[in-house]
């Protein structure tokens, strides 16, 4: 899984050298990890550009009315559900999608566990079939769905694992950084910066014993011989906050989150 900030971005937020200890090397390797975390979680996806291979829908879609196709099974005749018009939508996890690769229909595919399911002549044929609702144009002049909807010419089937979708979606590195005006996701990046920092600062203002500098807070305990100090733990909580995104954070990351992932 590729980082949706450098290692190195965080490194330099703190002021550190270019000689860090192994201790700092940890700190902020596992604050790296944990701010991505929480923030591909509030999201409801992954932001960093790449392809996806998911299986919908991921649970049955209720239907008012029997609404359907007959297919054959060995000697016997099933009926396959559909679901009812206002589901001709198919909302995809990953945003925005910048292509879709492939789109197969199976109503036998059951994620892909069967034999032989979803073979070549279950292929489904982009603009004909299916198409994204592109709204945007990014700096390459390609198509973008900033929303993830995939609309079907006709009703998309109910049965769970029916559909199989490859497709690219996500912010790329530039985007993220904010050096391309057409989609500045850059408001991300800067979560996860924040949100790993303050996670480092945590790391040390936590620890009962550190040297002179790493921890802010104030002291309640001293020692001579090899200096070191204890510091109140809900003074430093106050600082550098918790585990959890800070109301400033989830603010910049609301405009990103994905609305439909559990529709």
């Amino acid at each position: 899984m590729q980082h949706i900030i450098d290692f190195a971005e965080v490194q330099l937020e703190l002021g550190l050298s270019d000689t860090i200890t192994e201790e700092e090397r940890a700190a902020i390797t596992t604050a790296l990890k944990r701010a991505e975390g929480a923030v591909r979680r509030f999201l409801g996806y992954d932001p960093v550009l790449g392809q996806r291979t998911e299986y919908y829908p991921q649970r049955r879609v209720g239907s008012q009315r029997n609404e359907g196709v007959w297919e054959a099974e060995g000697n016997n005749a099933v009926f396959r559900e559909l679901s009812e018009s206002p589901n001709t939508e198919l909302q995809l996890k990953h945003i925005p999608v910048r292509s879709i690769d492939s789109l197969k229909v199976d109503y036998n595919g059951h994620s892909g566990t069967v034999d032989g399911s979803f073979g070549a002549d279950t292929e489904k044929t982009l603009g004909a079939d299916y198409w994204p609702n592109n709204d945007l144009i990014d700096s390459d002049g390609n198509d973008v769905c900033s929303d993830g909807l995939i609309t079907n010419l006709g009703a998309w089937p109910s049965d769970p694992g029916s559909i199989k979708v490859v497709y690219t979606a996500g912010y790329s590195h530039a985007e993220l950084h904010g050096e391309v005006s057409d989609l500045d996701a850059s408001p991300i990046a800067d979560a996860v910066l924040c949100e790993a920092v303050r996670r480092v600062k945590r790391f040390f203002a936590l620890k009962k014993q550190a040297k002179v500098g790493n921890v802010p807070g104030v002291i309640t305990s001293e020692s001579l011989g090899d200096y070191s100090y204890s510091i109140d733990v809900g003074i430093a909580n106050q600082i550098v906050g918790g585990g959890d995104l800070t109301p400033e954070s989830k603010e910049k990351l609301s405009p990103f989150v994905n609305m439909g992932k559990d529709l």
